[in-house]
């Protein structure tokens, strides 16, 4: 049976490690990281002590026979004040990843909606993300729209 919840910090090893699996099997490039499991453990753990310090971060996680098998993280975003409302919060969807063995069994869909009504009930303005290909059309299912669109600037470094 899945289970939906909100992280705690007693979870972040495991998130560490799922956000480990997540960005390395999106990696393109045969090398290897440039960074080892080691380091990146360190600084996941110090940004997710971080997080759960702070209310600007939610993580929800699925759950089955007590074993994490998905993640997603909210960065919960102030809105500067305007006339008619002067505390209005959106949301950006991030890192939202289940393990490969559980794909396309509903897990994903059971965290989604977790967190939608999440939102709704926190009072959040909006959702939104940048989804990769392959994963449109699972935000579309979740009512997602290709209404706005997004105008990057991309700050290059050395």
């Amino acid at each position: 049976m899945i289970t939906t919840r909100l992280a705690i910090p007693a979870d972040a090893e495991r998130l560490a490690r799922l956000r480990w699996d997540f960005r390395t099997e999106l990696r393109l490039d045969p090398t290897p990281p440039p960074h080892t499991w080691e380091e990146f453990q360190v600084e996941m753990l110090a940004f997710l002590t971080e997080a759960f310090a702070s209310s600007s971060w939610v993580i929800w996680l699925a759950e089955e026979d007590g074993q994490i098998t998905a993640n997603l993280y909210i960065r919960r975003i102030r809105k500067v004040p305007n006339p008619a409302h002067f505390m209005v919060e959106i949301g950006y969807v991030t890192n939202v990843y289940c393990i490969p063995e559980r794909r396309n069994q509903g897990v994903g869909d059971q965290l989604m909606q977790a967190a939608q009504e999440w939102a709704k009930a926190e009072g959040l303005e909006l959702l939104f993300l940048w989804p990769s290909k392959r994963s449109v059309p699972f935000y579309l299912r979740h009512g997602f729209r290709k209404e706005n669109a997004i105008l990057e600037f991309l700050i290059e470094g050395d």
